[in-house]
């Protein structure tokens, strides 16, 4: 299994955009196949703080997800809403 999370902080004044916007990306990307789970968090105690954290099947869904359209669009327009650089951690789960 694949398990990625991606950390971001969001500038304070596009805060309820973000949201809207990051929305599409998590219900197209938990219907995919090979998606075992994709959510998105809001961290506790921290404002403007989220997290997504996706499980994915194996490397051929990753691979799957970050050719899709709706994950290009993520790609393409996060930085806008970012008060600072996303952090990306990629993981393997070996049961």
């Amino acid at each position: 299994m694949k398990i990625i999370n991606v950390e971001l902080t969001v500038k304070p004044e596009l805060q309820a955009e973000y949201e809207e916007f990051v929305t599409e990306l998590v219900e197209h990307s938990a219907t995919e196949q090979g998606n075992l789970s994709y959510a998105h968090f809001k961290k506790m105690n921290a404002a403007y703080d989220y997290e997504i954290i996706e499980h994915w099947k194996d490397q051929a869904a990753v691979v799957y997800h970050n050719k899709t359209l709706h994950f290009q669009r993520f790609l393409n327009q996060i930085e806008k809403y970012l008060a600072k650089p996303l952090v990306i951690l990629r993981m393997d789960y070996n049961e």
